[in-house]
């Protein structure tokens, strides 16, 4: 089979293949705006592609760095659709990564594995052959609460003094510098048009965004928003109300409980109280017995391996 290898293009459909790829690979969900949005200001030879002499996709891979940890930079595993040669995928990672170590600046490769993909084990294993180790695992720890129960909730001193109101459309640029401001949201988008596109056609377009106040400083926002389990963004059988970003200002770490609490108005008010509103976050640790601690709590599950590149270990 003759191979055709190509750097991402924007325009070229390149997006709906990766999208298509992951999918089938993986099981789980990806949509082509995502990947148009990652792919944003990123040097396209970070995102690789084989094709057929027939323009037919066989696999992809990706890598992406942090702003905030520009010496590191996380890699995929390379996707490929049934009947892709292994050697296709071993050139893909192999030329990845010794493009990514001509970049002297960039001192750790990373990747994650989602425990919830199908080829989860078969993920692992190319990543260990190929001299990545165990670095940490990553945990989700999620609470459901009754919203018409918090919406009534009394507003204790330590909450009492700030406020709230509904965003608009003259509210975006209040909302994007305190999601900016908070160190767990600030990377979320690579441009500040992305950011704006986020706002403008999705968060504000659907309505319900909260925004909290001192004096006249944004200090957190959310909104709700319905939600189907997709294994990713929320686990588990059941649609909940999830929050669709949380933005909190350091320095004011109690206005996440008046945010809470105008959410749940604000999801009262919405007629959305047939199911719960659900916060997560996120953790990862490399202590060992944290997996069977989990395995014990309800409300914490394992969710991906983090994996480090040491080829001569």
């Amino acid at each position: 089979m003759k191979v055709i290898y190509r750097h991402y293009e924007p325009e070229q459909n390149l997006e709906e293949i990766r999208a298509k790829v992951y999918t089938t690979a993986s099981g789980l969900p990806a949509t082509a705006d995502q990947i148009r949005l990652q792919a944003l200001n990123r040097d396209p030879k970070l995102m690789r592609f084989a094709f057929t002499d027939k323009d037919e996709p066989l696999a992809y891979i990706s890598a992406s760095g942090s702003d905030s940890q520009p010496w590191t930079i996380g890699m995929g595993y390379p996707w490929a659709l049934p009947g892709c040669p292994s050697n296709v995928q071993e050139k893909l990672f192999k030329d990845l990564v010794s493009y990514i170590k001509e970049n002297k600046k960039i001192q750790e490769i990373v990747t994650g594995v989602a425990l919830t993909s199908k080829i989860a084990d078969e993920q692992i294993r190319f990543f260990t052959e190929n001299g990545f180790i165990e670095k940490e695992r990553v945990f989700l720890y999620a609470l459901d609460y009754d919203v018409k129960e918090v919406s009534e909730w009394k507003l204790t001193e330590d909450i009492r003094a700030f406020r709230s109101q509904v965003a608009t459309s003259k509210d975006i640029n209040r909302l994007i510098e305190v999601c900016q401001s908070d160190p767990n949201t600030r990377n979320a988008f690579p441009t500040q048009e992305a950011w704006e596109g986020y706002f403008k056609d999705r968060v504000l377009k659907d309505g319900h965004a909260v925004m909290v106040f001192k004096g006249d400083q944004v200090v957190a926002a959310s909104a709700p928003l319905r939600f189907k389990p997709d294994g990713i963004f929320l686990r588990g059988k059941e649609e909940r109300t999830i929050m669709r970003f949380r933005a909190v200002r350091p320095g004011y770490r109690a206005a996440w409980k008046r945010l809470l609490i105008e959410l749940a108005k604000e999801t009262v008010a919405a007629g959305w109280t047939d199911f719960p509103l659900r916060e997560q976050i996120f953790f990862s640790t490399s202590e060992y017995t944290a997996p069977l601690l989990a395995e014990q709590h309800p409300n914490i599950e394992e969710i991906q391996i983090a994996l480090s590149y040491h080829p001569h270990s």
